[in-house]
C-alpha cells in the first residue's frame, strides 16, 4: 500500500478514537504519517526535538482536556521511559503511543532494538499491540484508546512497515 495512503488511515484513525492532540518525534520510516498529522487541522500537532519532552507536553494537553497520542520509534520510547515512569504512569495520564518498530520480523539493522520493546513495554506495565495489518487500524487505535481512559495509562500500539507501507 502507498505510504501515503497509510499514513491517512492512520491520522483517519486516530480522529476516529477521539485524538485531537499529537506530538512527534522525526523517524524516516514515520514521515507520512507526520506530514499528514501536521496537515490535518481538526489535530494540534506539536513537533519535538526530545522523547521526553513528549511525555510532559501529552501530560499537560490531557490535563488541559486533550486526548493525546506521541509518535516516536521504538528507540525513542526506550529514550522516555523515565518519563512514562515518573509522569504517564505515577500521575495516571493516559496517552496513546504510536511506536514505530524498528526490529521488528524482517527489519534488518536494529535486530537487539526490537528484542527488547515488548519486554520494556510489559516491564512498565504498558499494555502493547502490534499493528500489521492496514484494515485493522480503527479498531486497534479505538480499542487502545479506550484502555488508555480507562486504566489512566499510556497504551502503546507498535507500528511496523506493513501498516506504514514503507519498505
Amino acid at each position: 500500500m502507498d505510504p501515503k495512503l497509510c499514513a491517512a488511515a492512520i491520522v483517519d484513525g486516530l480522529k476516529k478514537a477521539g485524538i485531537d492532540f499529537v506530538a512527534t518525534l522525526p523517524d524516516e520510516k514515520m514521515v507520512e504519517v507526520i506530514r499528514a498529522v501536521e496537515h490535518d487541522s481538526a489535530l494540534k500537532h506539536v513537533p519535538l526535538c526530545r522523547e521526553e519532552e513528549g511525555i510532559g507536553i501529552c501530560a499537560g494537553a490531557y490535563l488541559a482536556g486533550k486526548k493525546t497520542a506521541l509518535i516516536m520509534q521504538n528507540a525513542g520510547f526506550l529514550n522516555s521511559c523515565n518519563a512514562l515512569t515518573t509522569t504517564s504512569l505515577q500521575f495516571q495520564i493516559p496517552t496513546l503511543l504510536l511506536i514505530y518498530y524498528a526490529g521488528d520480523i524482517g527489519d534488518r539493522g536494529f535486530t537487539t532494538l526490537g528484542s527488547v520493546t515488548e519486554p520494556v513495554l510489559q516491564a512498565l506495565g504498558i499494555r502493547s499491540y502490534i499493528l500489521r495489518k492496514s484494515d485493522e487500524i480503527d479498531d486497534t487505535l479505538r480499542g487502545a484508546q479506550i484502555l488508555a481512559e480507562d486504566s489512566k495509562k499510556p497504551v502503546a500500539v507498535l507500528l511496523t512497515k506493513s501498516v506504514l507501507g514503507v519498505k
